[in-house]
């Protein structure tokens, strides 16, 4: 019987989805993989391997589109001025970065401010994925199952347990059933595509005991991950999954800001609203700017702009035509306005990546500083952004001794090893704890351990509540299927619930600090009416994604 998995990723500027049918004994090596079809956006005559992460929804729920697609159709919206009747949400995947109040009710704002659910916005936009790969298998002649198609869902492997969850459960609620549902963390399956694909400048990567930097350069994220080969074949995280936030968009902000600079923000809040297809326009202009521009460059930097909205823009809120709001502007010697283009000085648009570049590179260099780290032989780029040869050559200059590679279809590696992963998901059999997991419990008070505020009577004896009992310690290396268990003890009539806390800081104490996020609790009920004390072995799951 046929094995067929089905990924999606999605991520902060582009989705996408990849999908293979193969039997059981299939190799890695030998599995084929479709991605997804070419997506055509219709007035912009632009064709790529994914599509825009931007839904469209009527308030009705009768129109959900998701793409190039909802692009198209909103920017006919705000022509007809029915923007009313719609929502419209654009790069909304980072809503979910470094957010310590995710919740399944949390709210989104769309374009125009008005709110929705989060879990619909993500749970629509991976429907409409999931939808879109399926009428295009069944072209192929393939009908999907859903009892059997294992899927995969794609996340940053730097997020947090809950910000994964909260994927999860959109995934769910799409209709992607949860015992067919796996998570795979960006960089490793970016590594496992590699691995079973090395291209030509990469091959020791391969090796049995090659320790290699997997740099995953999203939209919104920069992903970095250390694997080293063991010799059963399968890999082993060397560091423990680091990252920040200066993906692609970052270069996106530099230069929208080069635009608040000149025009001024209201304006551009002017433009997103009154004429987002002038918008989404001018994001593409930069887009292809920032993957093109090379360092060497001498000549003037020509990015194409929606003249025509920006002209009717200047004349109505500043009065003056965009000739003059240029001209005039304190950035008149490093720009200048040439029929449709903005003509950026070289020098001054390498300005525009540099805190970008120093960010990345400060973040990779901090992880060579680690010891475990050590005989790192080469830094493999991956994700969109990783096409930016500005970033490129900034690596290249920072770390010369390393080997810097470009993987061949860096944009689609991800999508690819994400079908990988779903058929060889023990491919990683260990990783690095990202945090110290804990839960909240209270133990007899001392006087010269505890803070006095802290004392409280129960069962007539002195306590310390709100104690942090580690169970995990940050940094542990962890195996596939590790299990930990931990006894704790309780006198109440009906059982115990227990919280469980993180935290990245060394020593923590209490949980009801700022040290300390709360992750989810559990109620283990037992009858004991006597309130006697009763003990309970509980049991963690570590060591899978």
């Amino acid at each position: 019987m046929s094995i067929y998995v089905a990924a999606i990723d999605f991520g902060t500027t582009y989705s996408g989805y990849a999908f293979s049918v193969s039997a059981p004994e299939t190799e890695l090596k030998d599995v084929e993989i479709f991605s997804n079809q070419i997506w055509n956006s219709g007035t912009a005559e632009v064709a790529s391997l994914k599509t825009p992460t931007c839904l469209l929804l009527s308030k009705d729920r009768k129109v959900s589109v998701f793409g190039y697609e909802a692009e198209e159709q909103y920017a006919d919206i705000v022509l007809d001025g029915d923007t009313e009747d719609y929502y419209f949400f654009h790069r909304f995947k980072m809503n979910l970065h470094n957010n310590k109040n995710i919740t399944m009710t949390m709210v989104l704002e769309d374009v125009r401010g008005q709110p929705l659910p989060a879990i619909d916005v993500f749970s629509l936009s991976i429907k409409a994925l999931k939808d879109h790969l399926t009428s295009t298998v069944e072209i192929k002649n393939i009908k999907l199952d859903d009892r059997k198609t294992k899927w995969v869902l794609t996340v940053p492997a730097i997020w947090t347990d809950t910000a994964k969850q909260f994927m999860r459960k959109s995934a769910e609620k799409a209709g992607i059933p949860r015992d067919m549902l796996t998570i795979a963390l960006e960089p490793e399956a970016a590594s496992i595509y590699c691995q079973t694909f090395p291209s030509s400048g990469c091959r020791e990567i391969a090796e049995i005991g090659s320790k290699y930097m997997v740099v995953d350069l999203g939209g919104g994220t920069i992903d970095v991950t250390v694997h080293e080969k063991i010799p059963n074949g399968t890999l082993k995280e060397v560091t423990k999954a680091s990252g920040n936030e200066c993906g692609g968009t970052s270069i996106d902000d530099a230069f929208i800001q080069l635009f608040v600079r000149i025009f001024g923000g209201p304006l551009l809040n002017s433009m997103k609203s009154e004429s987002p297809e002038s918008y989404l326009y001018l994001l593409r202009s930069i887009e292809n700017v920032k993957r093109t521009f090379q360092p060497t460059q001498t000549r003037k930097v020509n990015l194409t702009i929606p003249y025509a909205s920006l002209d009717d823009l200047c004349q109505s809120d500043l009065g003056e035509n965009i000739k003059n709001i240029v001209s005039s502007s304190s950035l008149s010697s490093n720009i200048e306005i040439c029929k449709d283009k903005l003509r950026i000085e070289p020098f001054f648009a390498k300005s525009l990546f540099k805190r970008t570049s120093d960010n990345i590179i400060s973040l990779i260099q901090s992880i060579l500083q680690q010891g475990a780290v050590a005989n790192v032989s080469s830094i493999l780029l991956v994700g969109g952004f990783a096409e930016c040869k500005m970033i490129q050559n900034s690596l290249k200059t920072a770390f010369p001794s390393i080997n810097i590679v470009l993987q061949d279809d860096s944009c689609i590696l991800v999508l690819k090893g994400a079908v990988l992963f779903g058929y060889k998901s023990d491919i990683i059999s260990s990783r690095i704890a990202r945090y110290t997991y804990g839960v909240s419990i209270h133990r007899a008070f001392n006087k010269s351990i505890h803070d006095r505020k802290r004392k409280i009577i129960k069962n007539g004896k002195e306590r310390c509540d709100n104690i942090f009992d580690p169970f995990m310690k940050m940094n542990t290396s962890i195996p596939l299927a590790h299990t930990i268990r931990k006894t704790y003890s309780t006198h109440e009539e009906t059982g115990c619930s227990f919280n469980v806390y993180i935290t990245d800081s060394e020593n923590v104490m209490y949980t009801d600090t700022d040290e300390c996020t709360f992750l989810g609790k559990s109620k283990v009920c037992i009858s004991n009416t006597d309130r006697r004390k009763r003990y309970m072995k509980v049991l963690f799951n570590f060591g899978d994604t």
